[in-house]
């Protein structure tokens, strides 16, 4: 059976699959239309990750913009933070592409794991699960013919930050896992921030009172950096040019380039700041016993320096984008070594 991790995050969709392939694109969907210059000045082609001109057919057949071209390009377009990401439409459009990047050629059965923040697992697992076993659409892109069927023969659905775990501890546990101490890991994504915390002992038990979901992540600096942006210049941003601000620290307003990386580095660390109060405030004095403290997601990226102070031993995983789906794949993995033997 062929596997996929896939961390369908509200900023960024984040996948892998076993034969290595990696993709990455912002969660933002819109409208398809026509763009008869596209291709000039260097404009985007092909069908990868960003140009992602897509029909998706689950019935009638709908033309959508997914990725980076919804960003360079769409109308309107918005992050989908609605609460149930099971039903919202945004999600399947997500998922379709990322499978018409991921799927292997011909009809193979697919082995899918993927997440929810911790507190939507707990309530809302079984939901989601049951809309992935449904899920069925038909996917090509425009300038192409090759159609791809995009089911899934089996899904595992797991919590976002134990998925970043097993990423950041497979292949390194006996520096990680210490008996009697405390593992904690730190998941800095888009809306949410999730954190997970196992004792361990001959096996990893989960601590549920230290652990949980902060509903706060990188999306409420980028709302605070557009407030300073409005305050200080009078004018408004969109997605694409919030995006661009937050990641660069400079634009171009009214034919001048804008530098505000000072204001948004402070921005982020008072952002940093109320997640380390947050996570204190759960741990108590239960963090003087924590042997590591991981920090992974798209947040610990741009956040990873002022969430080190922390606890001594405080680290960013590697590639931490990735940490879950990576995670991800991992826990598809195991779960086929296990039906092989048995």
């Amino acid at each position: 059976m062929f596997k996929i991790g896939l961390d369908l995050g509200y900023g960024y969709v984040k996948g892998v699959n076993q034969t290595g392939k990696e993709v990455s694109f912002p969660s933002l969907v819109c409208e398809g239309f026509d763009r008869p210059l596209s291709g000039l000045f260097g404009g985007s082609s092909g069908d990868g990750e960003n140009n992602l001109n897509l029909i998706v057919t689950d019935g009638a057949a709908r033309e959508i913009f997914v990725g980076e071209l919804a960003r360079r390009e769409g109308r309107n377009v918005s992050f989908a933070f609605d609460e149930d990401k099971a039903a919202h439409p945004a999600t399947q459009d997500l998922l379709a592409a990322a499978g018409y990047l991921l799927f292997p050629e011909g009809h193979v059965p697919v082995h899918l794991v993927t997440g929810l923040p911790l507190e939507q697992y707990i309530h809302k697992k079984d939901e989601f699960k049951q809309v992935l076993d449904r899920f069925s659409v038909f996917v090509r892109h425009k300038e192409g013919r090759n159609v791809k069927s995009i089911r899934f023969a089996k899904v595992t659905v797991f919590p976002q930050a134990a998925g970043a775990v097993y990423h950041a501890v497979w292949d390194d546990r006996s520096k990680y896992l210490v008996k009697g101490g405390y593992l904690g890991l730190v998941d800095i994504g888009f809306k949410t921030t999730d954190f997970i915390v196992f004792l361990v002992e001959d096996r990893l038990i989960m601590r549920e009172d230290l652990s949980g979901t902060i509903n706060a992540g990188v999306s409420a600096v980028q709302a605070t950096v557009d407030k300073m942006f409005t305050a200080k210049t009078g004018g408004r941003l969109d997605v694409p040019e919030l995006m661009r601000l937050v990641d660069s620290g400079r634009i171009a307003f009214k034919g001048e380039e804008l530098e505000f990386s000072r204001e948004i580095e402070a921005i982020k660390y008072d952002f940093a700041k109320t997640i380390k109060d947050r996570l204190k405030g759960t741990w108590g004095n239960k963090l003087n016993f924590f042997h590591s403290i991981l920090l992974a997601g798209g947040g610990a990226t741009a956040l990873g320096r002022a969430l080190i102070g922390l606890h001594p031993s405080a680290v960013i995983v590697r590639d931490p984008q990735f940490a879950n789906a990576r995670g991800f794949l991992k826990v598809a993995e195991n779960e086929g070594r296990k039906m092989a033997a048995g």
